[in-house]
């Protein structure tokens, strides 16, 4: 039988969605928690959600262009811009939804224009009739104090910008501080691990820790072991990968933080134990500062080492199915998306042992630490050599990726939210 009270009514900052319609390279791990999140909430009966962009408020047509191609996102789009910016914005929308009749996608506009135009101490529309305003990313928007404003959730993905400003371009560590200072003492924050809800705490050690709550992620269910010969022929051909060849895979945003410099560098020590034909595919979008490692790489290296560029969703199951072993090094991690993925599909996972990696990865992978090579070289060999060590950990990956679902993160957000609402 349905709860017999009211549903909670979410304002949900959908600007990251929206910006992956400008760039779909965009849509790294802070997309896919998004959107996968935004997506089990708008199914659950006892949540009511409306969409803000507070964090991006450019990308408001594009949220509006991606409601009209995923019917299944389609609901309303409430204000949310300040006064001082909101009018000649909400203007210049306007005249981009007139020009594609797209009006009745924000019936809000015309009210809230006159609203702000007639009341001097407007700071902020529609929003205040929500329980909740989530955002999944950027700070929290200023609102009223009042008895009536929406109890604010920030979802903190990492501390690894104010811990390690060195690994992120300028700017990095701005966002995220401004994000943490756009809490209130009434706010409540969604932590994607232990390891970050410890960070936070380390970083801010005056918040309330029964409103800090652990929203652990999952691989997506498209993300399963791919033994289709056509789909890894094609896939190969597409990322330029030999189609016989075996190949250890690590898939990353490439940037010094992945520690991408100490896997080329093990990987050269450590082929002679390989087959001659072994290659390192180094799949995922350029970052930060990678352009110097990549223009490093020699002739025999370039031969041996396939960088693939950004790689599509649908090609990642099969390029993880087909790897001997994936391959993350990684310095530090909010948590940690790609080996899960991995494992889900059947693939090895050989991981550095800090942050919060050993959260997901447990004892059904293989932990080094991240700058020993004698360590990630000697696992390497192992796995490659050794068919039932492979096919031990297949098994125990997948059976470790189960223990993560969506559902249990979506659930463990909608109780954090009537929690919150109950100690109001």
């Amino acid at each position: 039988m349905k709860d017999s009270s009211p549903n909670i009514r979410v304002s949900f900052d959908a600007s990251v969605l929206a910006a992956a319609q400008v760039n779909p390279h965009a849509r790294t791990g802070v997309f896919r928690v998004t959107d996968r999140l935004a997506r089990f909430l708008l199914q659950r009966d006892d949540i009511d959600l409306n969409w803000i962009v507070s964090g991006n408020t450019d990308v408001l047509p594009e949220l509006v262009q991606l409601i009209q191609d995923d019917p299944s996102l389609k609901r309303p789009i409430q204000a949310s811009l300040r006064r001082r910016k909101c009018i000649a914005q909400a203007k210049k929308i306007f005249d981009y939804l007139a020009a594609k009749g797209l009006q009745s996608q924000l019936h809000w506009l015309t009210s809230s224009l006159a609203s702000m135009q007639s009341n001097s101490t407007f700071s902020a529309c529609a929003v205040s009739e929500a329980d909740i305003l989530h955002s999944p990313y950027h700070a929290l928007p200023e609102l009223d104090q009042s008895p009536k404003r929406p109890i604010g959730f920030l979802t903190v993905h990492d501390l690894i910008p104010i811990r390690f400003p060195e690994w992120f371009a300028v700017g990095a560590k701005q966002r995220l501080l401004k994000a943490l200072a756009s809490l209130t003492p009434d706010d409540w924050v969604l932590c994607i691990s232990e390891s970050t809800r410890i960070d936070l705490l380390n970083h801010l050690p005056d918040l309330n820790q029964e409103q800090i709550r652990v929203t652990p992620l999952a691989a997506d269910s498209r993300f399963q072991q791919c033994n289709d010969v056509s789909t890894n022929t094609k896939t190969r051909l597409k990322y330029g990968i030999p189609p016989d060849c075996k190949y250890f895979l690590s898939v990353c945003t490439l940037e010094p933080r992945k520690n991408l410099r100490h896997l080329v560098s093990v990987f050269n020590e450590a082929r002679s134990n390989f087959d001659s034909d072994t290659r390192l595919i180094l799949a995922g979008a350029k970052g930060w500062e990678i352009d110097e490692l990549l223009e490093s790489l020699t002739d025999t290296e370039r031969n041996q080492i396939v960088v693939t560029g950004y790689v599509d969703d649908a090609d990642l199951s099969p390029l993880y199915s087909n790897a001997i072993a994936f391959i993350y090094p990684s310095l530090y991690e909010g948590f940690g998306l790609p080996p899960l993925e991995a494992m889900q599909c059947g693939t090895p996972v050989i991981a550095a042992d800090n942050s919060s990696l050993p959260e997901v990865i447990g004892d059904a992978g293989i932990l080094v630490p991240a700058n020993d090579a004698d360590e990630l070289a000697d696992a390497m060999t192992r796995v490659f050599q050794d068919a039932s060590l492979r096919a031990k950990m297949s098994s125990a990956g997948i059976q470790r990726a189960s223990q993560f679902s969506w559902q249990r993160c979506g659930n463990l957000t909608v109780q954090a939210y009537q929690d919150a609402l109950r100690q109001r």
